[in-house]
């Protein structure tokens, strides 16, 4: 169990890292660096790795609170890529409320990690 939580905090870093690389990419479209593209196919990536992240907190059994979080980390993934896809502008617009949502979501994921691997393995480990 603990080489489970042990990855799925090295996995909530690697995601939150991979945020800041969407916001990077999303950037560079907005100003006409490229196109979308990498933004969206990112975003598809870090979509799946929610996923995984879910995956493995069940794997490990990590603490109920922090497999309902991982959860809605998915669930704001899933709603981002439909939020991208919408006709009505003032709704897609919230595409971007939801990234700060998802960026929010995904640090308290890495840090409830960290707290409780740190806990379960103790000072002397």
């Amino acid at each position: 169990m603990t080489q489970a939580r042990v990855l799925f905090f090295g996995l909530a870093v690697i995601y939150l890292a991979g945020v800041v690389v969407q916001f990077f990419l999303a950037g560079l479209g907005t100003f006409g660096a490229t196109s979308f593209d990498a933004h969206s196919v990112f975003g598809l990536f870090l979509a799946l790795m929610a996923l995984i992240l879910l995956v493995v907190a069940f794997v490990g059994k990590l603490p109920r609170s922090l497999r309902a979080l991982t959860f809605v980390l998915l669930a704001v993934n899933v709603l981002q890529i439909f939020l991208a896809q919408l006709d009505v502008e003032e709704l897609a617009a919230f595409h971007v409320v939801n990234a700060l949502a998802i960026t929010f979501i995904g640090y308290e994921v890495m840090e409830r990690s960290r707290r409780y691997l740190a806990w379960k393995l103790g000072p002397g480990d």
